[in-house]
């Protein structure tokens, strides 16, 4: 009966190990995202995502994000515009410290863009769906073994006028 106890407290003990140890862990954080001219648009959103740890330098992370929700009313004018965002990204890491890393990431972003008029009365609507480049720079500290906190700038490269610069600050958790 012992030696079934002491088994079982092993075998409980290394499956536990074993879901400690996965590549898998997810991102959430909030962002202020900026585009340029000819547009000229600010706006606080937010990212959520899922990566996969490679090998010790390199990660996979697939993120949903909101740039833009904005509307403004003037003069008998209303715009608004929602802009949401599928990135796929490669993410290198850089150890600068035994708890403080430098990241990378390069990927493709497919942005929809939901926009309408409305003047006098009339409404005209859009709705475009863009693929854009990115890069992003950031740093990662990391709180624990599970734990981690992001701050991180991306570009999202000029496609038909439209390119944007995101700040984003986030909170991880490794499964």
């Amino acid at each position: 009966m012992q030696k079934m106890l002491i088994a079982a407290m092993l075998l409980a003990g290394g499956a536990g190990q074993a879901l400690a140890a996965t590549d898998f862990y997810s991102t959430a954080g909030l962002q202020f995202s900026r585009a340029g001219e000819p547009f000229d648009l600010n706006d606080a959103g937010y990212q959520l995502g899922v990566g996969y740890v490679i090998n010790s330098q390199w990660s996979a992370e697939l993120t949903a994000e909101q740039l833009f929700d904005k509307q403004e009313s003037e003069a008998g004018r209303r715009v608004s515009i929602d802009t949401t965002g599928l990135t796929l990204a490669a993410v290198g890491k850089t150890n600068l410290s035994d708890s403080t890393l430098l990241y990378y990431r390069a990927g493709v972003s497919q942005l929809n863009h939901q926009a309408s008029l409305t003047l006098n009365n009339s409404t005209v609507l859009s709705d475009d769906t863009q693929l854009h480049a990115l890069l992003g720079l950031g740093l990662e500290q990391n709180f624990n073994e599970r734990w981690f906190g992001r701050a991180e700038v991306v570009h999202l490269f000029k496609k038909d006028d439209l390119q944007a610069d995101t700040f984003r600050l986030s909170l991880g958790y490794r499964f």
